[in-house]
Order: C-alpha cells, then structure tokens, then sequence
C-alpha cells in the first residue's frame, strides 16, 4: 500500500472512547495503529512518526494498538 493510500484512509475514531484523554492528537494514533496493521513493527512505526516530528515511545504505540483492538473486538462480538 501507498503512503499517500495509507494517509488517506482513516480507522472510525469518533466512537472509540479508548483514545479519550490523550495527549497525541486521534490521526496521529490512527496513522500508527494502522501503520503496525501494514505490518510495520512498533519500533519502525516509531521511527516514522518520529521522521514526522512526533516523538512517541514503542510502548505508547504498543498501547494505541492494542486499545484499539480491544476496543473494536468487544464491539463486534456484540454484532452476533
């Protein structure tokens, strides 16, 4: 996938109340998770952001990543 694809789209964040309180701004997080969904490791998603300016540890991405998921698995376990 494109960057510029990859820039374009976008994970449905108004409704994930996971990411409320934080301190990097919701299409940066977005851009992440879906950046480690591509494949990219969390240390390579880390350089990126970083090539971009946002300065952010593996640790908060492997926390973005996985409240996303635990997020969007419990609801779709309630679309039965």
């Amino acid at each position: 996938m494109l960057l510029s694809n990859l820039l374009k789209k976008s994970l449905e964040t108004a409704t994930l109340e996971c990411w409320e309180r934080e301190r990097t701004a919701t299409p940066v997080r977005a851009f992440a998770v879906r950046l480690h969904a591509t494949g990219c490791s969390l240390r390579e998603t880390k350089g990126i952001l970083a090539l971009l300016g946002v300065k952010r540890s593996h640790q908060a991405i492997f926390q973005w990543v996985h409240r996303v998921s635990d997020s969007v698995g419990d609801a779709d376990a309630g679309r039965g």
